[in-house]
């Protein structure tokens, strides 16, 4: 049953129903590219900000850690799951009885082979009941210890390689575009550091509490930019 106000709403010649087509095509409105020409003429419409950041040999953010997880080379996982999988069935298809007597050596502690006849019958198990020698407990605490400590790849992906993407792990980068801004950059400011505005009118100043924490890290580390980033206290 409706209530008053749906039934003021059908008598009413004012009201109209929302037009749901009209904010499809506002929502279906090209974005506007603001910043130099080159970048605008390289930037393909069809690809995502990050995609075409990879493709023009840009960092989206300096956090390795992206949001959304980072797109990896499926050609590349594919071909190698294949390999193993056919690298498995040819190891599956030669134990049989041809494989020598002595292969028993390679088998692991605990796991053992089927030995079969000329016609697949089976005629016993061959075990490798070799003893492996277990780690004592001091041997334990230190592997626990090693593996605590912060892996080199981890502290590596802190300092170099930021955002890594499918274009920059093929190796498919416009560095064509790169050049063009840093010698936009280069007359402008006279540094091939190029800084533009979010909204594209004006230009970016560096407000009072940027110039001290980057002052700290400059006197600490001069241009080393990949020593800054790798500085958790200084640049947290």
């Amino acid at each position: 049953m409706a209530n008053p106000r749906q039934r003021r709403k059908a008598r009413s010649s004012s009201h109209t129903a929302v037009s749901h087509s009209r904010h499809a095509k506002r929502n279906l409105k090209k974005t506007t590219i603001r910043g130099p020409k080159a970048l605008q003429d390289a930037w393909d419409k069809h690809l995502t900000v990050r995609q075409n950041y990879a493709n023009l040999g840009l960092v989206v953010t300096l956090d390795p850690s992206a949001h959304g997880g980072v797109e990896k080379p499926l050609g590349l996982e594919a071909g190698g799951q294949a390999s193993q999988q056919q690298a498995s069935q040819q190891q599956a298809a030669t134990s049989s009885s041809s494989m020598p007597c002595n292969a028993v050596a390679n088998v692991p502690s605990g796991f053992g082979r089927i030995v079969r006849d000329a016609a697949g019958n089976v005629l016993g198990v061959e075990m490798n009941e070799d003893e492996t020698e277990q780690p004592q407990p001091q041997e334990m605490d230190m592997e626990e210890e090693l593996e605590s400590r912060m892996d080199q790849k981890v502290r590596k992906q802190w300092a170099t390689d930021f955002s890594r993407s499918t274009a920059a792990a093929k190796g498919v980068v416009n560095e064509g575009v790169i050049h063009q801004l840093e010698a936009i950059a280069a007359t402008a400011t006279g540094t091939t550091t190029l800084s533009l505005p979010l909204s594209g009118i004006g230009s970016r100043h560096v407000s009072a509490g940027e110039v001290k924490y980057l002052e700290r890290l400059v006197k600490k580390y001069g241009d080393n930019i990949e020593k800054m980033a790798g500085d958790l206290k200084l640049n947290p």
